[in-house]
């Protein structure tokens, strides 16, 4: 059950293997302190950009074989409600740009 190809969760296992790859190189960037570069040499800011780009696509998949029209209507509520707090805490703490 949740292997790549599962019939009833197909991408599941995929899903939270990019999640969580995608939270060791936050985990890295929390540690250079925001810093791109990394001392094994590599750049975090591509790191991280390429991780969520694989994240994105395991949610797509796993969006477009899972979840039915409904729960995407419910998906894409969330999102949207999710993103308005997001802006309004980022707003509250004064950040910019």
């Amino acid at each position: 059950m949740f292997a790549f190809g599962d019939a009833e969760w197909p991408g599941v296992a995929k899903l939270n293997e990019e999640a969580g790859e995608l939270v060791q190189v936050i985990g890295k960037l929390m540690m250079t302190h925001g810093k791109a570069a990394h001392w094994d040499g590599t750049d975090l800011r591509v790191r991280f950009v390429l991780e969520l780009g694989d994240l994105a696509a395991a949610i797509q998949f796993t969006v477009a074989r899972v979840l039915t029209v409904d729960e995407v209507r419910l998906l894409r509520a969330r999102i949207q409600e999710k993103f308005e707090q997001f802006e309004k805490w980022h707003q509250e703490q004064g950040a910019s740009g």
